[in-house]
């Protein structure tokens, strides 16, 4: 059985690989003038033309706050969709998300128009994720490095990003209840976590997400860039909070639990 999965997850991979190769060779992209970074469909110029003004800027974000500079930030594609549907049948993604990344290339969705003042923090999301993927590769960035990281850590750095609708009061109050996601120490073979899985949706989950990754920072800024850079260098994710904080991740949840701000579970 232990022999059956890799194969299984090979063969969904490379039958999901196929399916998206058949899908864009059916689009056609216009290349931006001002960053031929950015490819747009047409009716998606204004979006397009707004992330190549400032798409050396968010890489700058992102950079400066994960403490390297990207692996091949030349080699970044964004493309832009100008409808939700077609965003998702070539990003393999939901309609309902506003963007989405792989290793070297960022989605945004049309559906960004309906909170269009986002599309910065959006943007700057997807880099993030974009930059731990370049490091680690995507089987890592899977199987070993838990969601709850990716979307916290993706969520702080775009100061907000994803979870724009969930206040860190509401989140706060959530958490007491009982209404939360455990931070697992690693992923799985089966990939990692998402919202559902804990019962909470996907914005309550990114901003709760954002909360633990902001009080990690805000503990010990020296550690957490240390962990950062000894997973981006190949340390496991699980081992490397020990290492760094000298307590695991559970260990270090509880402390977030009933830190000064009174996060207690009743």
């Amino acid at each position: 059985m232990n022999k059956l999965v890799p194969l299984l997850l090979i063969a969904f991979v490379m039958l999901s690989g196929c399916s998206t190769m058949y899908s864009r060779l059916t689009y056609d992209f216009n290349e931006s003038k001002q960053d031929n970074r950015v490819f747009y469909e047409i009716g998606a110029e204004d979006l397009a033309t707004e992330i190549s003004a400032e798409l050396d800027e968010y890489l700058s974000i992102v950079e400066n706050v994960q403490y390297q500079s990207f692996i091949s930030s030349e080699e970044l594609k964004v493309y832009v969709f100008a409808d939700k549907y077609r965003y998702a049948n070539f990003s393999n993604s939901t309609p309902l998300a506003r963007g989405s990344a792989t290793t070297k290339e960022i989605y945004i969705s049309p559906i960004i128009r309906e909170r269009l003042e986002t599309l910065e923090n959006i943007v700057v999301h997807e880099l993030s994720h974009v930059h731990l993927r370049q490091y680690i590769g995507t089987w890592r960035y899977w199987t070993e490095v838990p969601g709850w990281f990716h979307e916290g850590l993706a969520v702080e750095i775009s100061g907000g990003g994803g979870a724009e609708k969930v206040s860190n009061k509401q989140a706060i109050a959530a958490i007491k209840s009982g209404k939360h996601f455990t931070p697992r120490q690693e992923s799985s073979l089966f990939g990692h976590k998402f919202a559902h899985d804990y019962g909470l949706k996907p914005q309550l989950y990114y901003r709760q997400s954002n909360l633990f990754v902001r009080y990690l920072i805000n503990r010990d800024p020296e550690a957490f860039k240390a962990v950062y850079l000894a997973l981006i260098k190949g340390a496991r994710f699980r081992d490397v909070w020990t290492e760094q904080y000298g307590k695991s991740i559970p260990v270090l949840w509880q402390d977030f639990l009933e830190n000064e701000r009174g996060l207690v579970l009743e």
